[in-house]
């Protein structure tokens, strides 16, 4: 149970987060300047919660024929997942499926097709111990054609993609945190650059949840039982020579809320192997039209630094939302830094900090096993419409990769363990998350 006292020091502590970060940057800026050769380093920790990268339609360097660059992929996948509750009901369940991916290649060096069946079927799963979200309600095993859809080639670079089809956007993405991703009937447009700018474009008219084999539209993914509204979105990021990138979306769901998001990164190559990379966002989100899920306005500003050196790296992160509602995230993972296993923390008037580390073990005996844990506590109102729990979460992620030349290769064992400490005063509810989680991929054609 978090005490008045302990809340009291967190919310120093998230004052002193925002000052470090800034500090740290600052410091880093004036020590020296940015090298134009520097890399964009990626974050080691692979949290599929955090959706906060901008990424746009693939188009083929290469284009072989139809037949000719046809593949099959088949991506086994077993998740096993227990919470273990202190007052409410537990959740728990065993789930092996996966998803069967066919892709063509190009015909007349201008479209293609894809299309990727998806299935969780149950293994284990008490009807009272509902809710793990790998399974239909009600413990119910499903499969569904998640993806079905052409892509045509407009130019050198710029695709068209039509049908059934993934996202990795803020707020509109797959939110691959079960055992079947989150996917959406749309048609976008968009040019991808590994450097320089890129963008995107789409009409968004139904997705399929996680959890789910049946296309909605997205305003009844909102929360709007019995309409039928869709979503537009544009996106666009640019990604400088020196590892620097600066990115925005702004999606309007018609007749519920808008939502526009930019975020920017920057690192700072300090000298033997160490690189500190500064990354800010905000959110700002709105009721629209006929309000379907409410009229509201609401925001989340989050900050990191984040230290990395050689194998290992040190973060801190801090954030703050609007204190009239929460972050509202229907359609996929939301893009907040201290988005974890369990929680988000971007509830209405929260105010969260967050400290972690990751260590690779790659070039020792252990090389393909990497780990990293996270504390992350948030701070809400004590009373009013919008008073919620105070929290803290503890997690720890242990991940093995095999080695690309052992026979083995395509298979990575996931174990995970989150505990969430609830102000029971407050009508929280304390309880331990755990997860052992199996994929592999291998192509059959």
């Amino acid at each position: 149970m978090i005490s008045h006292p302990v809340r009291a020091w967190n919310e120093r502590c998230w004052r002193i987060a925002y000052g470090l970060a800034a500090s740290l940057l600052s410091i880093a800026a004036q020590a020296q300047q940015p090298a134009a050769t520097v890399a964009a380093e990626t974050r080691r920790d692979e949290e599929p919660n955090q959706q906060d990268e901008i990424v746009v339609i693939v188009v083929d360097e290469e284009l072989p024929g139809f037949w000719e660059g046809s593949s099959l992929a088949i991506k086994p996948r077993s998740y096993y997942l227990d919470r273990d509750r202190d007052q409410n009901p537990d959740n728990a369940g065993w789930a092996l499926g996966g998803g069967l991916t066919y892709r063509s290649g190009w015909w007349l060096g201008r479209i293609n097709a894809s299309a990727t069946l998806f299935t969780s079927q149950k293994l284990y799963g008490p009807d009272d111990k509902d809710g793990t979200q790998l399974f239909k309600p009600g413990q119910e095993s499903f499969t569904v054609l998640g993806e079905a859809f052409v892509t045509a080639r407009l130019g050198e670079d710029t695709g068209l993609r039509l049908g059934r089809q993934s996202f990795d956007l803020p707020f509109v993405n797959k939110h691959d945190i079960r055992m079947v991703p989150n996917t959406f009937e749309a048609v976008a447009l968009g040019r991808p650059a590994k450097t320089g700018f890129s963008y995107i474009a789409a009409y968004v008219d139904e997705m399929k949840r996680k959890n789910d084999d049946e296309f909605i539209p997205m305003s009844q993914a909102a929360g709007a039982a019995g309409t039928d509204e869709g979503l537009g979105l544009v996106a666009a990021q640019n990604n400088f020579g020196d590892g620097s990138l600066i990115g925005a979306t702004y999606q309007r769901s018609f007749e519920v809320m808008n939502t526009f998001f930019i975020k920017a990164e920057k690192p700072f190559e300090l000298g033997n192997d160490v690189t500190l990379r500064g990354y800010a966002q905000y959110t700002n989100q709105r009721s629209t039209g006929d309000a379907l899920i409410g009229d509201f306005s609401t925001h989340l500003t989050a900050v990191m630094a984040e230290m990395i050196i050689t194998n290992e790296s040190f973060r801190l992160a801090a954030s703050t939302a609007g204190r009239e509602r929460g972050i509202q995230s229907p359609y996929g993972g939301p893009p907040n830094y201290l988005s974890i296993i369990v929680e988000n923390f971007d509830r209405a008037g929260e105010d969260a900090w967050m400290v972690g580390a990751s260590y690779d073990f790659k070039g020792t005996r252990l090389d393909g096993l990497s780990l990293f844990a996270n504390v992350a506590t948030g701070n809400t109102p004590d009373s009013g419409p919008t008073a919620t729990p105070d929290e803290r979460e503890y997690d720890l992620t242990v991940d093995y990769r095999f080695a690309k030349e052992s026979a083995l290769n395509g298979l990575w064992i996931r174990l995970r363990g989150a505990w969430i400490d609830q102000d029971e005063r407050q009508g929280g509810d304390d309880f331990f998350d755990f997860r052992v989680i199996v994929n592999y991929s291998f192509d059959a054609l």
